[in-house]
């Protein structure tokens, strides 16, 4: 027969009610909370899937943050890039327009004062901050000003270094154009070769378009036209021997090696004209050397000539400088679209995570009202037991 205690009776109904009056107390802490676990004992499994998901709703954080960083900073250079296509058109609108025979030259000295102010305008662009002080386009190098202008081309004190945003788990943006790259590096002439008229030339037979038409027979090196009568030329290379000669005139065009030259006029016996490979500029120095054109004497057919050719291979830099502003700009462009997608995938993926987490730690308050209603009829139960059990002795049957 097995015999219970009245004091273990008592210490029942006393654990009894301390662990309904505890599962109480944690459902009323859940209702009015509205988190379901309070440490990961509740739910370690629960616990932990909840913490990865905030765990990616941080990391999303810092690459929206990363990415709309960059965003801005590319938006500014988009804007400085579209700025800078508009200053070189005006460069040609000014090019075209001095190269007329109305022009005087008072205006094109006009003319070529506007152009000095346009190279200015351009460089003040490339030397455009972030606002934070920082500048577009000086690589990682952006605390100070990376162009100045030393009297005849551009100096770059940036570096060349790519700066890269971290726009996802594993997706990166590029936000910078180092300015080297941006403004840096023309090629002169056609982009292959440029022209040269020498000074020396007496006729008025200018190079009115000097293209590559044939690239497989380009062979890169340096070449002289030469006039041995104003009708007769010959082309010789770099070690003065001839390799080809005919008759040409004005608007004929002479083929080589690859490149047509057209001419415009009639050259004298002894005019030269040097095609050589192209060599580096920078936009600066591009609009420099044309507003220099601009400002020499063309009293005679061949000073004229001699502008007219330089302004033409000038041009074709000048074509050269836009193409590589536009593909800059471009390139931005495709990054911004990076970006936004970036931060599309970040929004949604947040959306989705919080929502997981919001499942899985939020209070489902039907089931917790209905958990706390029966637990405390089990409390009230527990308490009247305890309350008939205190309550028995011998007495009571005497």
């Amino acid at each position: 027969m097995i015999r219970t205690s009245t004091a273990w009776q008592y210490q029942q109904g006393i654990s009894q009610m301390l662990r309904s009056q505890q599962d109480l107390t944690k459902t009323q802490n859940q209702l009015s909370s509205n988190v379901r676990w309070q440490t990961a004992a509740d739910d370690p499994a629960g616990w932990a899937q909840a913490q990865s998901y905030d765990q990616l709703v941080a990391a999303n954080a810092r690459y929206t943050s990363a990415a709309q960083s960059a965003q801005q900073r590319l938006q500014l250079g988009e804007d400085t890039i579209a700025s800078g296509v508009s200053l070189l058109q005006r460069v040609r609108e000014l090019t075209i327009e001095a190269n007329t025979s109305t022009q005087s030259e008072d205006t094109r000295a006009s003319i070529a004062k506007e152009l000095y102010a346009v190279r200015d305008q351009l460089m003040a662009l490339a030397n455009t901050t972030d606002g934070q002080g920082r500048y577009l386009f000086g690589g990682a190098d952006d605390g100070s000003t990376p162009f100045t202008w030393n009297g005849s081309s551009a100096d770059y004190h940036g570096d060349q270094t790519v700066v890269s945003a971290q726009i996802g788990s594993s997706r990166t943006v590029a936000q910078n154009d180092p300015g080297s790259v941006v403004f840096l590096g023309l090629k002169t002439g056609n982009g292959t070769f440029a022209v040269t008229a020498s000074s020396a030339n007496t006729g008025g037979a200018s190079i009115t378009s000097a293209t590559l038409s044939d690239s497989s027979q380009w062979d890169g090196g340096s070449y002289t036209l030469r006039f041995t009568a104003s009708d007769q030329y010959e082309i010789v290379d770099a070690s003065n021997t001839v390799v080809q000669s005919g008759s040409a005139g004005d608007g004929d065009t002479i083929t080589f090696r690859g490149a047509s030259l057209t001419l415009s006029g009639s050259a004298a016996a002894g005019d030269r004209y040097t095609v050589a490979p192209s060599s580096s500029q920078d936009m600066f120095a591009m609009i420099d050397q044309i507003a220099d054109l601009l400002m020499q004497p063309q009293d005679s057919d061949s000073q004229r000539a001699q502008v007219q050719t330089a302004l033409q291979q000038a041009m074709g830099t000048l074509q050269g400088a836009e193409d590589r502003l536009s593909d800059v700009r471009s390139g931005i462009g495709l990054r911004l679209n990076a970006i936004d997608d970036a931060l599309d995938v970040s929004s949604a993926q947040n959306e989705h995570a919080q929502a997981a987490a919001s499942d899985l730690r939020d209070t489902d308050y039907a089931d917790a009202i209905s958990k706390l209603q029966l637990q405390m009829t089990t409390l009230q139960a527990a308490q009247q037991v305890y309350s008939k059990v205190q309550g028995l002795s011998l007495f009571n049957y005497l």
